[in-house]
Order: C-alpha cells, then structure tokens, then sequence
C-alpha cells in the first residue's frame, strides 16, 4: 500500500510550533468589568419572584400537612367514640342482665341462703301487719297486699311491728 501523503490541517499545524499558535494569557488584566445595573435589577426580581414562589409552596406544604394531621386525629377520635360506644353497650346489656329480678333472686337464695319473708314479717303502709292473719296455704299468694290484712288487724295497733322489726306495745 502506497503511504498517505501528510494531510493539511490542525494535526499538521499542531507539529509544528509557531508562535501563532502558542498559548498567550489573555491581555486584559488592566480591563474592569462595569456593573450592569439593569441586569442586578433584572436579578433581583428574579430572586424575589423564587422567594415569593418558595414561600407560597412552602405555606402549602404546611397547610397540607396539618389538613392531614387533623384528619388522622379525627379519624382517631370517631375510632375511639365508636370503641366507647360499644362499650357503653356491652355495659348496659351486662348490667341489665346483672340487674334483672329473676337472677336476684336466684343468686340471693343459692349463694346467700335467703329466702322469701314470711307473712308475718311484711310491714305494708299504713302501719297495718299481718300477725293477727291466718296463713294461707302454701303456693296462694293474695292478689293484693291489702287483700291479706284482716280487717281487725288494721283497726288493731297492739300488735303492730315497725320498719326496724320490733314489736310496738
């Protein structure tokens, strides 16, 4: 292969050393570069523009983030309302069952041993008692309190018995 005849251009120029082509420092040490007033002026809006614009987002930001906060402190307090609720229930039910008159009396007479008074210990209003009454056989109950006073025993303070259980003169 016949060799390339050396070509013309920056790598040829590069070989050889010139001084057109060694490197100067530039000659402008003794030049001041002026102030552009119009361009600080220009830079300055810019700069007020990019606060404005930042503060704005960042007002935003916050906002948001508190919106948020609040609805998360919301959505803990209906949590929390519905969990009392339900509980309030629960409460109710189990002192309504706690309460009822047939599991009083059940608990009073198989854990306390009590046991239904007898006639001649109630004490009705009125003062009347029923001491002077015969007792009616055993599962008839009057129909009413005043049904099982005599009529003698009410007309008769003698033998009457107070609230605290003893027997007046």
């Amino acid at each position: 292969m016949p060799e390339r005849p050396a070509r013309a251009g920056p790598l040829a120029s590069s070989r050889l050393k010139t001084p057109y082509l060694l490197p100067r420092p530039p000659r402008n040490r003794y030049l001041v570069r002026q102030r552009d007033r119009r361009r600080m002026r220009e830079l300055g809006r810019v700069g007020v523009a990019v606060l404005v614009v930042g503060l704005a987002l960042l007002g935003y930001t916050w906002l948001h983030l508190e919106l948020l906060g609040s609805g998360y402190r919301v959505d803990g307090l209906e949590t929390r309302l519905h969990e009392l609720e339900r509980r309030e229930r629960h409460l109710r039910l189990e002192e309504a069952y706690l309460s009822s008159p047939q599991r009083v009396e059940t608990r009073a007479s198989k854990e306390l041993g009590m046991r239904p008074p007898e006639l001649a210990q109630l004490v009705f209003a009125g003062g009347a008692t029923t001491a002077a009454v015969a007792m009616p056989p055993a599962g008839a109950t009057p129909a009413t309190p005043s049904a099982a006073i005599a009529p003698n025993a009410a007309t008769s303070p003698s033998n009457a018995i107070t609230p605290n259980g003893a027997a007046t003169p």
